[in-house]
């Protein structure tokens, strides 16, 4: 068992995460230090008791001959979501500026091969694009748990329910108030992430995420890249122009084609922060 944990902490627009460098691992070791990882991560990403993060991103060797390496997300829950847009221009910067793999790379994640591209990077941050690949439309619900409310449910890799909220409504409010059992409504079986968007007089998006298994966040971006889907398909954005998502992190660019089975392209920034080591208990030790 790996004892030392080598990692960076990486951010996107405040999404943080502690990243590890597992290239060079596969096989059944690779299994259990995953399963090893996600029984810590609580502990890990506490932000008083450990070094703090919204989740873990994990760097493995790639299953798809298409693509240099894989991802894998681990949540500040121990839960393992399919993708994280915001984690995935991290690792692009990391393999680019410390891996020295190139501007360009393909990353095997659970929502299949994504092409990412690096520009204006220095050292520590740089813009990263990405082919987010098409958003799934399933169709309106109505939650029990937000009674009124319809939300647009989407897939861009992870599942989001969206909802529009009017000029008078604070998105952050209702993010807080009812995201939290709008993720666990029974319509959801396997819990959604729960965004509130709000159209602004400019065009642009305000948004707020509650996101699954790990509440409000910074920045979510395959939820800004759901909610730009949901805008353009519901007639209130234009398709294939350069829409803006407002994020409590910062601000995001997403291109949603008007052929639907078309890849929507996402562009933000992403930004190595510290690199450190730190030593992990023992299996049988319990929590820190």
């Amino acid at each position: 068992m790996t004892e030392v944990l080598d990692f960076h902490k990486v951010e996107g627009l405040g999404n943080d995460f502690l990243l590890i460098d597992w290239r060079g691992q596969d096989g059944p070791l690779l299994a259990d230090e995953l399963s090893r990882l996600q029984a810590f991560a609580p502990q890990l990403c506490d932000r008083r008791r450990g070094i703090g993060a919204d989740g873990l991103l994990v760097i493995t060797p790639a299953r798809d001959p298409t693509c240099e390496v894989a991802m894998i997300v681990i949540n500040h829950d121990g839960s393992r979501p399919e993708m994280c847009g915001n984690g995935l221009r991290c690792v692009s910067l990391f393999l680019d500026v410390v891996a020295g793999l190139g501007t360009e790379i393909t990353i095997e994640t659970g929502a299949g091969p994504l092409r990412c591209v690096c520009v204006d990077e220095s050292d520590t941050e740089g813009e990263v694009t990405i082919a987010m690949g098409p958003a799934i439309e399933y169709g309106p619900l109505q939650p029990q748990t937000a009674p009124g409310r319809v939300f647009q449910v989407f897939s861009t890799g992870n599942p989001h329910a969206i909802t529009f909220v009017t000029s008078d409504e604070d998105p952050e409010t209702l993010a807080r108030s009812l995201g939290p059992a709008v993720e666990l409504d029974p319509l959801f079986p396997d819990r959604t992430n729960v965004e509130f968007a709000r159209i602004e007089e400019d065009g642009s998006i305000t948004l707020w995420v509650w996101e699954r298994g790990c509440g409000i966040t910074e920045a979510c971006g395959t939820g800004a890249c759901a909610t730009a889907a949901a805008a353009v398909r519901g007639g209130l954005a234009a398709a294939a122009t350069a829409l803006r998502v407002r994020l409590p992190g910062g601000w995001l660019e997403i291109k949603v084609p008007s052929n639907a089975n078309e890849s929507i392209i996402m562009t933000g920034p992403a930004r190595l922060v510290f690199c450190g080591q730190l030593t992990l208990p023992s299996p049988d030790a319990g929590p820190f």
